[in-house]
């Protein structure tokens, strides 16, 4: 019986400890999100409502809220995304960009961000593009 008890709090704190930045309540820091945006992201998205910018991938202005492959005048969605169902949120979010391909099998989105802070971080800039 100790052995099962101790087991099952092996296996809870494993859990509490696997858990997504933005599950377990940290706060996002913003600042460092949009660094890490800038340098992995922006190759590729663009963060402003004006024209112009990158174009490989869609704009992230107010991605959060947003249902997947729907920004308009970005022609380049994968069927996978376009299919997918997803709304963009915290949670969505997170799990896209722990691994996209997995997320979304046969989404052409190919950058991850593997760190649960920095997804996070990322996650919380993103979400002050409005």
């Amino acid at each position: 019986m100790r052995s099962v008890r101790f087991a099952a709090s092996y296996l809870a704190a494993t859990f509490l400890v696997t858990l997504p930045a933005w599950a377990a309540g940290a706060k996002a820091d913003v600042a460092n999100g949009k660094t890490i945006f800038e340098q992995r992201c922006g190759i590729c998205h663009a963060v402003t409502k004006a024209p112009g910018g990158p174009v490989v991938g869609p704009n992230m202005v107010g991605i959060v809220g947003r249902k997947a492959a729907t920004v308009e005048g970005f022609a380049l969605y994968s069927p996978a995304l376009k299919a997918s169902g997803l709304t963009w949120n915290a949670k969505t979010l997170d799990e896209f960009l722990t691994m996209p391909m997995t997320k979304v099998p046969g989404t052409t989105m190919p950058m991850m961000i593997p760190d649960a802070k920095e997804r996070a971080d990322v996650i919380g800039y993103m979400s002050t593009l409005k």
